[in-house]
């Protein structure tokens, strides 16, 4: 019976000698497994917020089980889990706690270098920014960077307050770099504070997290003004040449087809009133409020005033006389009777600016007689022979009048036989 008993012990020693040789028991480490957190709400329930402290979410995990049951297992089947219920405040730690989704019960032992969360917990900060653009770059020659309009203004930020509370603007940006149109984007909202330094985001959330902007960007081009005037100067005085103002011209930006259609900004007559005036004078004048809505000025060193000067002078007074080569006389019948001057042409009072008459050429003023016109104001059904003052008709140089408003001329009608 002793001997039978002793076979059967060495029996069980060498089978257990064969299992463990055939299926030892082995390690496997896996590193960067994910520590999931549970019950956050625990935290943010009382309107604070968590951190986690020196990559402590992260961990490598030893486990111990049969090469057989380890070959089953990776690191897909390694749950690591914080319950931030656990949280011991004062410390700032909650323990780690490791298992596995299958043969849970047939590992031999499962841990970690560091089994220990380690968390920062702050009072959580909510505030309201204006969101701000910033357009980078510089858009292509001819062209500059007009209005940016944004579909949302306005974005609510809640975070960790230690962060929250060095916010001092959310911007968002969009670069028109070589750009000659306008252009539509989406931008995220960055955050920076009061120096100007971005800050980490990655912590923060809002109601809100990009926008969408539209930059315009316009053609320009230098126009000069065209001026117009109001009223009647005294009657023997004229304006003395172009009415000037001390900008010629300024730069403006707009759509580039309303740009290349516009030739200057056209200053109304109700701008520059010359009633009774005589003698030159000077006036400020807004020219934004005579600016068309679709064009801007863009010079930022210019006011939008200029002064305009208007020219004036008394007029000079002359008597000249127009030749008989310098009349025709026409309306009436050629073949049975002839219409001639009489003398050698008539006198004209003139009068303009002195440079003008002083330019004038001696045949440029012209006279016309109209016969027929005669005949009929007068009720003549023919004319018989006799001296008539027939009306003259006068046409004059650019700048020059007549003293009086009506001038005749002697002539000498006769039958031909």
């Amino acid at each position: 019976l002793g001997m039978r008993i002793l076979a059967v012990v060495i029996a069980i020693l060498i089978w257990i000698i064969v299992v463990n040789v055939s299926d030892p028991i082995i390690e496997s480490t896996y590193s960067g497994i994910p520590v999931e957190i549970i019950n956050a709400d625990t935290i943010t329930k009382q309107n604070k917020t968590y951190d986690i402290l020196n990559d402590t979410d992260s961990i490598s995990v030893t486990l111990s089980a049969k090469r057989s049951i380890s070959d089953l297992l990776g690191r897909d089947n390694i749950k690591a889990t914080a319950d931030l219920a656990n949280l011991d405040m004062e410390k700032g730690t909650v323990r780690i706690k490791l298992e596995t989704n299958k043969y849970n019960d047939k590992i031999e032992s499962i841990k970690a270098k560091n089994d220990i969360l380690e968390v920062s917990i702050e009072n959580l900060m909510r505030k309201q920014f204006a969101i701000t653009s910033q357009v980078n770059g510089e858009p292509s020659d001819g062209y500059v960077i007009g209005d940016t309009v944004l579909d949302q203004n306005v974005v609510t930020v809640q975070g960790p307050e230690s962060i929250v509370s060095q916010i001092d603007k959310a911007v968002v940006e969009a670069s028109v770099a070589g750009m000659s149109t306008s252009i539509s984007t989406t931008s995220t909202i960055r955050y920076y504070d009061a120096d100007g330094n971005q800050l980490d985001s990655a912590r923060l959330s809002g109601n809100i997290s990009s926008v969408n902007l539209k930059v315009d960007v316009l053609a320009t081009k230098m126009l000069g003004f065209r001026f117009n005037t109001t009223g009647e100067l005294d009657p023997d005085y004229a304006i003395a040449g172009d009415i000037t103002s001390d900008i010629d011209e300024v730069l403006v930006a707009g759509k580039s087809s309303i740009v290349t259609n516009t030739s200057a900004i056209a200053i109304p007559a109700s701008a520059i009133d010359i009633e009774g005036k005589r003698e030159t004078f000077s006036l400020t004048i807004d020219v934004t409020k005579y600016l068309p809505d679709t064009l801007k000025l863009i010079d930022e060193d210019f006011d939008g005033k200029i002064t305009v000067t208007v020219p004036i002078e008394k007029m000079q007074s002359k008597e000249v006389e127009v030749a008989k080569s310098n009349i025709t006389i026409s309306g009436y019948d050629e073949d049975t009777q002839t219409v001639a001057l009489v003398g050698t042409g008539i006198n004209v009072g003139i009068k303009g600016l002195a440079a003008d008459i002083q330019d004038m050429k001696k045949n440029a003023i012209k006279g016309e007689i109209d016969v027929a016109s005669y005949m009929e104001d007068n009720n003549l059904t023919e004319l018989k022979p006799g001296v008539y003052n027939f009306p003259v008709q006068l046409t004059l140089p650019d700048g020059i009048q007549t003293v009086r408003e009506t001038y005749t001329a002697e002539c000498r009608v006769k039958n031909i036989d």
